[in-house]
């Protein structure tokens, strides 16, 4: 595996929770039309659809379609990489969005009741596209594209729904049915439009609101939920169509009985007129038919004569031509015969002369070989002393050049031989070639022939072509001229429609704008009234509340001085004087009482821990008393 897939595998995997791959689940696109798509099944994105994983890189290049415009973000700042179908290097702390810019539809579907109170139900078609994405990618999270797309397309929904529920509960069921276009699909883009910063004009290119762009609603469907309401529609208008397919009827068989009382008449009358002039016409007929066969037959002699004129003619024609032809081939056959003949004479010349060459070349070999016959046998006399053994060798060697030699001439003789056939069968040739190309010559004059048939007959064809061509142009011509017209004059009718519109727009965001100025002036002065009201009752609890005050501190006292009363003080004394002096003596020990002016230094305290026990014993009150306790002095 290459280290550009590990780092796919890698980043796909860090996308899921836990660092684990993440699942994924086809889902339905619910009402809007799309098809299914995946999306996630567990992970913090559960449920949510799934994104291209060359989209979510955390680092990497990234690289957006034709149709799509890629946002580059670093450290706050768009870069200039950013466009459409452009492509970046994502560092781990940049932001990347892809903005799909490409039609987008959005089918909704709308119930309601009509001011009729009717239930009726309206699918509609929206079509939309982003136009400004550097717009868009602030208004949606486009880090994550196909759920932001999903978003737009749900809010979009939303808000075609509400304002067609909003438009159909002002409307008639009729008018519902009858007034699609510019009831509910105009009305929708006028209310729609202006929110996304776009009027549903293909020249919008606006960098404000949304950055989104409505091209067109259309109202698809729009159906009556109650059956028995629509048979009841149904019925009034069948019952009118009723009635008119009776007059229809009746009327035409008023109009078939004229008719046919017409055509009676008319058919006696041409009948008695048309006998008459058969009768005229027989006549003439017949006149004229003698005197055509008297013509015919003064033309037809007159045509055999000029015919039997021409055809002796064009005998005599063909036969001087044939004549002239087959001399003109005699001819050319002849002098072709003379040039072979003369040819082949030159070449039995040439062989000839070959052949005398060969035997003096043959003779001269021989010459030369009884030469160095001798000057060998020479050479065999002057070394026989010498070496007995070479003279035998040598002779040998004589010998079988002696043979070679023999052998050779009756090779040359043989070559010469075959040389001389070889001509005379090139002497054939040249002949045979003479008679084809005479017959090539003429089959060459005949395709010659018809090969300018062939041209005079495509070049009539293509001058018909030619013309009949000019004259398609020049009705495709008129045609684009009329339909030049026809553009312009709707053009024209366009533009002064949008001038109107455009004017009636206008008067109406006067009147909101001024109707909106009165409704701030109006909430002002409520704010102002609802000020005073919660400033006196601010006031009313203010006065609640001292009052509150000083009845607590009332009740305060009151609570207080029937508490530190004598009586009080004295029962209350009285019930927690033992657990004070038993907690003193716990705390302390034995105590003991000595003189106020002793030196312990706790006497001022046991002094007066001893007179509240005296005062409890006084009050009849059983107090511990230490076993061990001196007299007092």
């Amino acid at each position: 595996m290459s280290a550009k897939q590990t780092a796919r595998t890698k980043e796909a995997q860090e996308t899921g929770e836990g660092g684990g791959r993440t699942h994924l689940v086809r889902m339905d696109g619910g009402s809007g039309g799309k098809l299914e798509q995946p999306r996630y099944v567990d992970g913090w994105r559960a449920g949510k659809p799934a994104e291209d994983p060359e989209k979510m890189k955390r680092w990497g290049l990234v690289t957006a379609r034709p149709s799509e415009f890629l946002v580059h973000m670093r450290r706050g700042r768009v870069r200039e990489v950013s466009g459409q179908g452009a492509s970046c290097f994502k560092l781990p702390g940049d932001s990347v969005a892809i903005v799909p810019t490409s039609i987008q539809r959005l089918q909704f579907t709308a119930d309601q009741v009509t001011h009729e109170k009717v239930g009726v139900q309206v699918t509609g078609l929206a079509v939309y596209r982003i136009a400004d994405p550097l717009v868009a990618f602030r208004m949606l999270n486009f880090s994550f594209p196909e759920r932001a797309q999903e978003k737009l397309a749900e809010l979009l929904r939303e808000m075609f729904v509400g304002a067609a529920r909003r438009l159909v509960a002002n409307m008639s069921v009729e008018e519902c049915l009858s007034k699609r276009k510019e009831g509910i699909a105009a009305e929708l883009v006028r209310e729609i439009a202006p929110v996304l910063s776009g009027r549903g004009r293909l020249e919008d290119q606006t960098d404000a609101g949304w950055g989104v762009i409505l091209d067109t609603i259309e109202i698809q469907d729009v159906r009556v939920l109650s059956s028995t309401v629509f048979a009841n529609m149904q019925a009034r208008f069948r019952h009118e169509q009723e009635r008119q397919a009776r007059e229809a009827e009746l009327a035409k068989e008023r109009f078939v009985h004229r008719e046919e009382t017409e055509a009676e008449r008319q058919l006696s009358l041409q009948r008695l007129a048309a006998e008459e002039e058969v009768r005229q016409k027989k006549q003439t007929a017949e006149e004229q038919a003698r005197l055509e066969a008297l013509a015919v037959e003064a033309r037809v002699a007159e045509a055999k004569l000029a015919q039997e004129r021409t055809l002796k003619q064009e005998q005599a024609t063909v036969e001087r031509e044939v004549a002239l032809a087959k001399m003109a081939a005699e001819q050319e056959v002849r002098q072709k015969k003379q040039v072979a003949d003369e040819q082949a004479k030159l070449d039995a010349l040439a062989a000839e002369s070959r052949l005398s060459d060969a035997k003096i070349v043959s003779e001269r070999a021989l010459a030369v070989s009884r030469a160095q016959v001798e000057m060998e046998k020479l050479q065999r006399e002057q070394d026989a002393e010498v070496a007995r053994q070479r003279v035998a060798l040598e002779k040998l060697k004589r010998e079988q050049d002696t043979e070679a030699g023999r052998a050779k001439l009756e090779l040359e003789k043989l070559k010469l031989a075959q040389e001389s056939e070889a001509a005379q069968a090139k002497i054939e040739l040249v002949r045979l070639q003479r008679a084809q190309e005479a017959e090539n010559a003429k089959a060459q004059m005949e395709l010659a022939r018809q090969q300018r048939e062939q041209e005079l007959e495509l070049s009539r064809q293509r001058h018909e072509q030619e013309v009949e061509l000019a004259k398609l142009r020049r009705e495709q011509e008129e045609a684009g001229a009329k339909a030049q017209l026809e553009l312009e004059r709707l053009r024209r009718e366009h533009e002064q429609a949008t001038a109107w519109h455009e004017v009636q727009m206008a008067a109406h965001q006067q009147e909101a704008e001024r109707l909106h100025a009165e409704l701030q002036v109006v909430q002002a002065r409520r704010s102002i009234v609802e000020t005073e009201v919660v400033i006196a009752e601010l006031s009313v609890r203010k006065d609640r509340a001292q009052q509150d005050l000083e009845l607590g501190k009332a009740r305060a006292l009151r609570d207080i001085e029937n508490s530190v009363s004598p009586e009080v003080i004295q029962m209350t004394l009285a019930q927690q004087l033992p657990q004070v002096a038993a907690a003193f003596q716990q705390k302390m020990g034995e105590v003991h009482v000595t003189a106020v002016d002793g030196a312990n230094p706790f006497g001022y305290i046991a002094a007066a821990v001893e007179g509240v026990m005296g005062l409890a014993r006084s009050a009849g009150l059983k107090t511990p008393a230490s076993p061990l306790a001196p007299p007092a002095q």
